[in-house]
């Protein structure tokens, strides 16, 4: 009988998967209807030996889990054996969830789900750094840290040549719930460092707990950009750090360290060392296992290159009306020197912003932030961005109206229109892309600046197969006829959909599949009241970019900006 029932839910579960009515997430209520949870199969107790193996991830008690790894405890057995067989098939993109799910056989599937299904410990979601919180407004503890702050300025601060040198971590804005337990284990001897264990026998608890306080209060500060390795590949790598470390390094979890602005020269040696077995830490020597040295250079130079942002800080100081418009308008006034003060440039070879997709944009400013495009002044400007604070901008210029140019030069214009013909087939009939959040319009663009950037991508300076493939067929009076006759067409504005207010989309969008305040009552659809915060960021970010393949969620995933990504996880983490 246990077999037959496994081979029932089984099937049924495959069919979840492949988009039936389990295929569940956000959508219409006459297709999610709550009903009677299918029988647990398996045995919870043979589980509970299986478990040992995810604890590390996430926790023995599915609750604890500290790595980004999502809280498991008490969710329907149902969706988690979907889950599994989705990270078995490759619907669900995930290495190490991949081998996990392939070593289990039907039977361990469903003993193992049987026990994280009958936990009920509780969630600790965004609550996890209650002491970090209160640890920000502790002044006494903070004054009492003076005494022996100076002690650890001599090594532990940017501006001093010894820290640039060596491999010395940044630790203003560090959460108490990493920096207590790491000054710990250098006191204790778990981990080894000559100027270090001078402090061995020099710390009490109420100084640890006190420096704490005084680094946690600090805003933390990016690390001077080294002069190694490639950060555009290094961001390929960070893939596989997003999950616990944050898409850029901006960790959400208060027990694992930010890596964005992180010294460079501490990050490679902190990987090299869990790489060797110096540092022991399985959660970082598997990824880090058998990674050459200019990976790790590559992936220290991406990250020591991010803006560091304090979650901590953000989260109680951020008091504000939700709109992002406005806030873009101020974050794009270091930018309206050059492009003007609405997007529309009128200094020849610098592009227009308006009439470009708000995705397009935020590419194009990563772009330069990590050294893919080089430009020295706007490296300097948006290298202090943050990934909101380049959608806020984006938002702004795709809600102005572009402007139409007069064109300078002396070109062809239909000479230049004779030749867009083989531009259509990426950048639309007459320039007007149809996909402008990958392919931009290149109506009403400044002339110069049009045949600066296809000379940059003819020469390579500018990494991009199919331009530099059409851009070195042209000659030098072609690419003044073409830039001459976009140009001089009318910009077209994109259509934009606002963010909307993250409360609305909560209440109209997600509650309707996942519950009041994310308490899911529909068997198939998983709890996010008290989801750890960085998993749901992921996760969302995966199903908007078509990775995770369930329809529903994907179709709803589409039209959610970075803004409204980040809020929905945050408020959903809080409860």
């Amino acid at each position: 009988m246990r077999n037959i029932g496994f081979s029932v839910i089984l099937l049924t579960l495959v069919a979840c998967d492949q988009g039936s009515i389990f295929s569940h997430a956000m959508a219409e209520p006459s297709i999610v209807q709550p009903a009677v949870p299918l029988p647990v199969v398996g045995e919870a107790g043979k589980g509970f030996l299986l478990a040992q193996q995810c604890a590390e991830c996430h926790g023995l008690d599915g609750a604890n889990a500290r790595t980004g790894a999502p809280f498991i405890a008490g969710l329907e057995q149902e969706y988690l054996i979907r889950s599994m067989l989705a990270y078995r098939n490759g619907t669900r993109q995930h290495t190490d969830m991949k081998q996990a799910s392939e070593k289990l056989d039907s039977m361990a599937l469903a003993d193992v789900t049987a026990y994280y299904a009958s936990l009920e410990s509780k969630w600790q979601g965004a609550v996890a750094d209650t002491r970090s919180r209160s640890i920000l407004w502790d002044d006494k503890a903070r004054k009492e840290a003076q005494h022996i702050v100076q002690g650890c300025r001599s090594c532990h601060s940017q501006v001093n040549r010894y820290q640039k040198k060596h491999a010395i971590p940044n630790l203003d804005g560090m959460p108490a719930e990493y920096f207590i337990p790491a000054l710990k284990s250098y006191v204790s001897g778990g981990r080894h460092n000559e100027i270090m264990a001078n402090f061995k026998n020099r710390l009490s608890e109420a100084d640890i707990y006190n420096l704490a306080a005084y680094f946690a209060a600090r805003i933390p500060q990016k690390s001077q950009p080294p002069d190694m390795g490639d950060p555009v590949k290094g961001k390929i790598a960070a893939r596989a750090c997003a999950g616990c470390h944050g898409d850029d390094g901006n960790s959400l979890n208060p027990h694992i360290p930010n890596l964005a602005g992180q010294s460079f020269r501490y990050l490679v040696k902190a990987s090299q060392d869990y790489r060797d077995g110096v540092r022991h830490s399985q959660l970082m020597r598997t990824p880090l296992q058998g990674m050459s040295d200019k990976t790790i250079i590559d992936l220290a130079a991406y990250f020591s290159r991010q803006r560091p942002q304090s979650q901590l800080r953000k989260d109680i100081t951020s008091k504000k009306a939700f709109n992002p418009v406005a806030d873009g308008e101020k974050i794009a006034a270091a930018c309206s020197g050059c492009h003007g003060e609405d997007g529309n440039s009128t200094q020849a070879g610098v592009p227009s912003l308006t009439g470009m997709h708000v995705r397009y944009i935020v590419r194009a400013t990563q772009a330069y932030q990590h050294g893919q495009r080089q430009h020295p002044a706007m490296q300097d400007i948006v290298s202090f961005y943050s990934d909101t604070d380049m959608e806020k901008a984006a938002y702004f210029y795709a809600m102005q109206v572009p402007a139409t140019h007069i064109v300078q030069g002396k070109a062809s214009l239909k000479k230049g229109e004779q030749l867009s013909a083989d531009c259509s087939n990426c950048h639309g009939e007459q320039g007007v892309s149809d996909d402008p959040a990958t392919t931009p319009s290149l109506v009403g663009q400044d002339e110069v600046y049009l045949i600066t950037a296809t000379k940059a991508y003819a020469s390579g300076k500018r990494q991009h197969e199919a331009m530099k493939e059409v851009a070195e067929g042209l000659g030098e009076q072609d690419i003044k006829d073409l830039a001459a006759y976009f140009s001089a067409q009318t910009a077209v504005q994109v259509e934009t959909y606002l963010p909307d207010d993250p409360a609305r989309l909560i209440q109209e969008r997600c509650s309707r599949c996942h519950g009041e305040r994310g308490y899911s009552d529909v068997p198939g659809v998983p709890r996010l009241a008290g989801q750890i915060e960085s998993y749901m960021i992921h996760a969302m970010k995966e199903y908007r970019n078509g990775l995770r393949k369930d329809k529903s969620m994907v179709a709803m995933a589409d039209g959610l900006s970075l803004l409204e990504i980040k809020a929905i996880a945050a408020f959903y983490a809080k409860q």
